[in-house]
């Protein structure tokens, strides 16, 4: 039966694998007389010739290979190998930038281009010109001398540096990822040949992809002492730095990358990396942009300035950036996952839970798409969809905290509370400042605390931002911040109420009730992207971000009304907050604010991870730091599980 073209090839690999290089080369000299330019047939076949020490011959096959199919990293690294190996130098420098261009991985060229880097020659003495007036004796002597300098010179050369057969099989071993074969010829080289750079590079760089970004400090501070122009050193160094937490010193060697190379679009790609890991969004955007304008086939970068617009809230921007990197790098599943994410802050559901399956499809083991995919279907209310998914991501990362807490969570709202309990724990094992499974743990076993992490509160809110009133209004029925406003308005004597201050103020809902009835508003929250939601409706006339408490604490305080819509929901002991208010108000004025109602005497953290307070808790707190209940009711907050939440609204006079 005759083979079909890819049934060959794979007959062909397999010989090959097996050693069997004749068998091998008839297959694939059968495909190419069928596909003359078939890619993978050409280049195995040059393979096989560079094997056999004929790299001539491998030349036109990597090249037909190459030009078949341009994006395929092997084929590149395989002709610059070659070229390299016949000594076309010129040609090598010239296809190896041509790769830069098509996204090949940069520490692969590195370990090339340092072979394209000529051998520092020692310099022969310079002679005398007075030669020709030497007698023939002499001249004779004066040329033995010289041929013997010259094999001095020829023997320092070898001394000082690595043969070209120990620096290919370096090369190669680190090419065809034969990581330990790679190690140890280069801590071979390093040790032998300590001042030549190669060495350090490749065993840095061979430490950092084995996952010993630790080990690998030391070869790549190395190699940047010893070739300080080397702009790939001091960016492989940024990298190892970047990993190791040390974010102000892989700045620095980012940047002098770039003053070294400023074309050099990978640097800037890591740098803005780096200043997003150190909150200056800003400045990564800009150096996210500098290197898709360098490069703009750039996928990572594109996918990169997605994260970064992400977090700045840009939603329309990131999800245009995924857009283009997948448009680039069609099996970029980070990409994929990301933008996931992406249309699920916009409520865009459906396109979210297609976009975390297309990344799961391109990478089945990609945990953090599978706990991402395992929040949606949260939130769309398929549980069990969910509960397998988070599921499989920690059974791919055992280690993997999130995707512990929020099984918990779902587990909790399914009612099958010990196994919830057991998730919050195995969370806290893996990362004990893990603040929802610490809060969560506490409610669920009964432990009330003084108040919710601020960690927690503040991604809580920052993941519900773009979709909060829509939720909130639309689907639990809240109206409690009207229901305050038109409370404040009809106790007030007056048209207007003077200077108000909304704490937690979110997305602005009360603001957006209140705003035409007084002279000033101001609005403090912890979570940005509610910030971000409020400015929108420009209705405040400043918006800060603190947590509450350290706000009343330090800002200067001057108002007429105090207000929290469901905000001491998350805050358990409120003392401090009745007590700030009254001695740092330069003027008396009034609070008002909502709880859920608690049937004690005190306040107590329900396993919603809510807090409720009593309405004997409340009078307790007037008493003490002198307020005067003015008005109170009951009212239904919003829904929960298809039933209203009871809570009292408190109007206070201080």
């Amino acid at each position: 039966m005759e083979l079909t073209i890819e049934q060959a090839l794979q007959q062909g690999v397999s010989a090959h694998k097996e050693g069997k290089l004749q068998e091998a080369e008839r297959f694939y000299q059968a495909i190419l007389q069928s596909q003359p330019a078939h890619p993978d047939a050409n280049h195995n076949l040059g393979v096989l010739a560079v094997s056999v020490n004929k790299a001539d011959s491998a030349l036109p096959l990597f090249k037909t290979a190459l030009e078949a199919n341009p994006k395929v990293e092997q084929f590149w690294l395989s002709y610059i190998d070659a070229l390299i190996k016949e000594k076309q130098f010129d040609n090598a420098k010239q296809v190896l930038e041509q790769a830069k261009t098509q996204g090949i991985a940069k520490e692969k060229l590195n370990v090339l281009e340092i072979q394209l880097t000529p051998i520092t020659q020692v310099n022969e003495p310079e002679l005398a010109l007075q030669n020709k007036s030497l007698s023939l004796s002499q001249k004779r002597k004066k040329s033995s001398e010289q041929k013997k300098r010259k094999k001095a010179t020829k023997q320092n050369l070898k001394t000082y540096n690595p043969s070209q057969e120990q620096l290919s099989s370096l090369l190669e071993h680190y090419q065809n990822g034969r990581f330990s074969d790679a190690e140890k010829l280069a801590k071979f080289i390093t040790q032998e040949f300590p001042k030549h750079q190669f060495g350090w590079k490749v065993l840095g760089a061979v430490l950092q992809q084995t996952g010993r970004s630790v080990e690998s400090l030391i070869p790549m501070q190395k190699s940047v002492q010893l070739a300080p122009q080397d702009a790939e050193a001091h960016s492989n160094l940024g990298a190892t730095l970047k990993e190791a937490g040390r974010l102000d010193e892989a700045e620095a060697s980012y940047k002098r990358a770039i003053a070294l190379k400023p074309d050099y679009a990978e640097a800037h790609s890591n740098l803005g990396a780096t200043l997003r890991e150190l909150g200056r969004l800003d400045e990564s955007e800009a150096s996210y942009t500098r290197a898709i304008a360098l490069k703009p086939d750039y996928a990572e970068a594109h996918g990169n300035l997605g994260n970064t617009s992400l977090e700045l809230g840009k939603l329309d921007e990131a999800e245009a950036s995924y857009k283009q990197a997948i448009a680039l790098k069609p099996d970029y599943a980070e990409a994929h996952s990301n933008l996931g994410a992406t249309l699920k802050e916009v409520g865009r559901l459906d396109e979210a839970e297609a976009s975390y399956k297309q990344a799961i499809a391109l990478k089945p083991d990609y945990a953090e798409a599978h706990g991402n995919l395992g929040g949606m279907l949260q939130e769309l209310g398929r549980l069990d969809e969910a509960e397998a998914s988070y599921k499989r991501a920690i059974a791919l990362k055992p280690d993997y905290a999130e995707a512990h807490g929020n099984l918990g969570v779902m587990l909790q709202e399914l009612g099958r509370l010990d196994e919830a309990e057991a998730s919050y724990k195995q969370a806290i094992a893996l990362k004990p400042d893990h603040a929802q499974a610490k809060h969560m743990l506490a409610a669920l076993s009964g432990e009330t605390t003084a108040t919710a992490p601020l960690d927690y509160v503040e991604a809580l809110f920052d993941n519900y931002a773009t979709k909060f009133e829509n939720s909130l209004v639309d689907n639990l029925k809240y109206k409690i911040p009207k229901v305050i406003a038109e409370m404040i308005i009809k106790d007030s004597k007056f048209d207007l109420l003077g200077s108000v201050m909304d704490l937690g103020c979110g997305t602005g809902l009360f603001g957006k009730e209140i705003k035409q009835f007084c002279e000033h508003l101001e609005g403090v929250d912890l979570s940005e992207k509610m910030l971000g939601e409020a400015s929108k409706k420009k209705i405040y006339n400043e918006l800060i971000k603190e947590d509450i408490l350290a706000y009343l604490s330090n800002a200067s305080l001057n108002f007429d009304y105090f207000i929290s819509v469901d905000v001491f929901i998350y805050i358990g002991d409120l003392s401090d907050v009745f007590r700030l208010i009254k001695s740092r108000n330069k003027i008396g004025g009034k609070l008002a604010f909502s709880t859920e109602i608690y049937d004690g005497n005190d306040f107590f953290l329900e396993q919603s991870g809510r807090y409720s307070h009593s309405k004997n808790y409340i009078e307790d707190l007037c008493k003490k730091f002198g307020y005067k209940l003015r008005h109170y009711e009951t009212q239904a907050l919003r829904k929960d599980k298809n039933e209203y939440i009871i809570g009292g609204l408190y109007l206070l006079d201080f």
